[in-house]
């Protein structure tokens, strides 16, 4: 824990996330909001560029807490490396313009190994990206191709590597429950995220509800599909392969080098204010939730008017950074939350509840431990916090429903 009551590698100031929705290709799994090919591409970014200028204006009148100073920025998508880097940099000046970034400020764009050849990392180090989140999902070609992923293997390991040479930090995704995925084939994609130098690894399990050819190829080939339990067994053994090389895992499907660990991503599971800009972006401004549209047409009209593209707002209420929500926000993290704010919360539950939560930590599912020494604890003793353990991370659920 640090200072002030966070996580490791978090800290209190807000960020900006940016949501690039082109594709070179969507993968059979997608769900999120994108598209193929680049058409629109320039008007998109002026459009962002439109709505970074326009949300100071309506935050200054809107009674809304000040926001400014931002200390991460974080391109996701759709794919920001199959965009032009330039256009990612004219973004970051209109951020830094308008809002300001911090001298430390983490820059993260999400990427594909096949846009990463040697002159796209440098043309995205030079607009400003200070950090890679690289789709590898597995290093093995027979598991890429029900995916539809467009790189191989060797691709995949080759884009990480050299990522890594440029940019130094630099995280890889995988996915656990691919077809034809065995136990042998997920630890070597993990060995071999870890040579190529990965600093981090972010591990998902692959949920094919939204996702039609793989729910036909499930019904047409049942046994290519691992059970829960052996799915569990997997994300074990994940954790267990990556604690032995040094990175710990500090959220539920996240795992760091220490030093390492994503401080955007941080802010989402610490409830600190993120803006979102671009089609389908989120935001949180400490007080109210907000949802741009998910239209790319409507993004663009709207923009182009001078109307907000907000298409649905919710004020919080008061006190609710300190209820359920961040609660159970704040127990994805290995450090967990603290026992006061644990045990206020379980006093407003129902009975039944309360006593289900009480045979949790009987059942091994939650854990109490003294928090480390830190400057918040001048005695040398932390606070007490309430944590899943390694077999309550997978039965998290049952424990969330309890919550809510």
């Amino acid at each position: 824990m640090t200072q002030g009551g966070l996580p490791r590698g978090a800290t209190g100031a807000p960020g900006a996330y940016v949501h690039v929705p082109f594709c070179a290709h969507r993968c059979t799994y997608c769900s999120f909001v994108a598209q193929e090919g680049r058409r629109e591409e320039e008007d998109f970014f002026e459009g962002v560029e439109r709505e970074i200028r326009s949300r100071r204006a309506e935050a200054s009148g809107s009674g809304a807490p000040a926001i400014g100073g931002f200390d991460s920025v974080y391109f996701g998508g759709g794919t920001p490396s199959y965009v032009e880097a330039r256009r990612l940099g004219r973004v970051l000046g209109a951020l830094e313009e308008i809002f300001g970034l911090s001298s430390d400020v983490e820059i993260t764009a999400e990427a594909n190994p096949d846009d990463l050849d040697g002159e796209k990392l440098s043309t995205l180090k030079n607009a400003g990206i200070n950090r890679l989140s690289i789709g590898v999902q597995s290093l093995v070609n027979a598991e890429l191709l029900p995916l539809e992923r467009r790189h191989d293997a060797a691709g995949g390991r080759r884009a990480v590597s050299e990522a890594v040479r440029l940019f130094g930090n630099v995280s890889a995704d995988l996915m656990i429950g691919i077809p034809a995925q065995t136990r042998e084939t997920l630890l070597a994609s993990v060995d071999g995220l870890l040579e190529a130098g990965a600093t981090h690894l972010s591990v998902y399990l692959l949920e094919i509800d939204k996702a039609p050819k793989l729910v036909a190829l499930k019904k047409e080939q049942p046994a290519m599909f691992a059970s829960d339990d052996e799915l569990a067994d997997r994300w074990l053994e994940v954790d267990e392969q990556l604690e032995r090389a040094g990175l710990a895992r500090y959220e539920m499907s996240n795992w760091a080098k220490p030093g390492f660990e994503s401080r955007h991503n941080l802010k989402y599971w610490t409830l600190v204010p993120v803006l979102g800009f671009g089609v389908a972006a989120h935001s949180f401004d400490g007080k109210t939730r907000s949802a741009n549209t998910g239209m790319l047409t409507e993004y663009l009209r709207r923009t182009r008017e001078g109307v907000s593209p907000v298409a649905s707002s919710e004020e919080q209420q008061e006190g609710f950074l300190g209820g359920k929500e961040g609660l159970m926000l704040g127990l994805r993290l290995a450090c967990g939350v603290p026992s006061s704010s644990f045990e206020k919360i379980c006093r407003t539950l129902p009975a039944a509840s309360a006593q289900r939560i009480r045979e949790s930590f009987e059942a091994g599912l939650l854990e109490e431990e003294m928090a480390p020494a830190s400057a918040d604890a001048p005695g040398g003793r932390g606070e007490p916090r309430v944590r899943f353990t390694r077999k309550g991370v997978l039965l998290s659920n049952e424990v969330f429903s309890l919550l809510v």
